[in-house]
């Protein structure tokens, strides 16, 4: 990095700054006494414990690596939701189309041990230097709706990912349990770009149907380490009775590394020593099912592939750091759930998954197996209380568990128990 390039990116997080600032302000002055305007805390901790010598609980956990007592979030979030019937990574809703265009916004503060970072951002704070809890800026976009066609949303900013079933906040659905599946550790956690997303004119009689398209900066990124953005596009589809939803998710681009810098390109590492492209892209599939009141079940397939390079990494990165072969990684879970108290709903997830050569820059090839179980209880509005139980068991070369991070590829175990009690606590300040 050239010695004219470090001011300017200071002067761009500055700016950047600046810019969440301004915003914060004028549309808090512009919303001021309206129930549109939310300042809401979110407040996640956990114990986690394991069967093993080793604190590690990875990959199980995935956003936090050690077992004990997690702190992790601490959030404020500020909010403005726009009025409209269809959002972008989520889809189209029922009800007539608002004829007026709207507009709102959302900032997430974070502090805690869910290290979801956004490289040239979150990763260059000072205060986060040497630090088990960061402080984050996972989200923060404008979003609004436009009385187009059927109904039009968008969204600029940072936000969390549409790719995947589940999302990088304790938030259920979709997110029901306190570990996460592997697809979840394999997916991107959020993007900085444009989005769009249209509510389909189809018959109400087939259904309810929208179309989204985006470009980022890749995976997690706020500074891309090339030219080429990366494109994100869906399709989603909601019964007539809206008790069936399927999800159809992709996202394509450029993802290889520079020489010497792969923080912006994990956890799938792959560097060309003559600057060729590398492409990468993931899709998902998610359909859901509620067969009455009590009982729901989702599904959830994915299927992802990085393009190798020609540079092998060096003795002191764990095997497979670099991808020099076409790598893939695809599975299933299975999720279901049953909601056999008003407050108390039971849960179980069923995955499998494959990586097929090492793609994962912390993970070896084989196959993942994976069993949970738990009960989420609301012990009263907006606090949760969830013990959970899960099993994981690995076929392969290596021994994934009882490692300690980054050199998992060094662990004793095939096979971990991780049990879990958190507790999640909502309120609208």
């Amino acid at each position: 990095m050239s010695v004219g390039y470090l001011p300017m990116l200071q002067r761009m997080k500055i700016k950047l700054c600046l810019l969440i600032w301004i915003v914060f302000v004028s549309c808090s002055l512009s919303v001021h006494g309206s129930d549109e305007f939310a300042m809401k805390t979110r407040i996640q901790f956990g114990v986690i414990k394991n069967d093993n010598a080793s604190e590690n609980i990875f990959p199980s956990g995935f956003l936090n690596f050690d077992e004990g007592l997690n702190l992790n979030r601490a959030e404020l979030i500020l909010e403005k939701v726009p009025q409209s019937n269809i959002k972008p990574r989520i889809g189209p809703f029922p009800g007539p189309k608002p004829g007026l265009a709207d507009w709102g916004f959302e900032i997430d503060l974070r502090y805690g041990e869910d290290a979801a970072i956004t490289f040239g951002l979150d990763d260059e704070l000072e205060v986060n230097e040497g630090n088990e809890r960061l402080y984050l800026l996972p989200q923060w976009f404008l979003n609004g709706y436009l009385p187009i066609a059927d109904g039009f949303s968008w969204i600029v900013g940072s936000w969390f990912t549409s790719i995947g079933h589940e999302i990088g906040a304790p938030v259920d659905p979709p997110t029901a349990f306190y570990t996460h599946a592997y697809a979840f550790t394999y997916q991107p956690v959020k993007h900085v770009g444009a989005m769009g997303a249209l509510k389909l004119p189809f018959d109400r009689e087939s259904g309810l149907w929208s179309s989204g398209l985006g470009i980022v900066q890749g995976w997690n990124n706020l500074q891309d380490n090339n030219n080429d953005k990366t494109l994100i596009f869906d399709l989603r589809w909601r019964s007539p009775d809206f008790r069936t939803w399927l999800d159809m998710e992709n996202i394509v681009g450029y993802e290889q590394s520079e020489q010497g810098t792969t923080d912006q390109t994990r956890p799938f590492n792959a560097v060309s020593s003559t600057d060729e492209k590398l492409l990468r892209r993931m899709h998902s599939v998610t359909l859901s099912h509620s067969f009455t009141r009590l009982h729901r079940i989702v599904v959830n397939a994915v299927y992802g592939k990085q393009e190798g390079g020609d540079t092998i990494a060096d003795a002191n990165n764990p095997p497979g750091f670099l991808i020099t072969q076409e790598s893939r990684w695809y599975g299933v879970n299975l999720n279901y759930y049953f909601q056999w108290r008003e407050n108390k709903q039971l849960g179980m997830r069923a995955e499998w998954f494959r990586d097929e050569q090492g793609a994962h820059a912390l993970l070896p090839e084989g196959i993942y197996r994976s069993l949970t179980m738990n009960l989420s209880w609301w012990v009263q509005d907006g606090l949760r209380i969830r013990p959970e139980l899960r099993y994981d068991q690995y076929s392969g070369n290596g021994k994934p568990f009882a490692g300690q991070v980054p050199t998992i590829f060094f662990g004793e175990e095939e096979q971990q128990w991780v049990a879990s009690l958190d507790a999640t606590w909502f309120y609208t300040l």
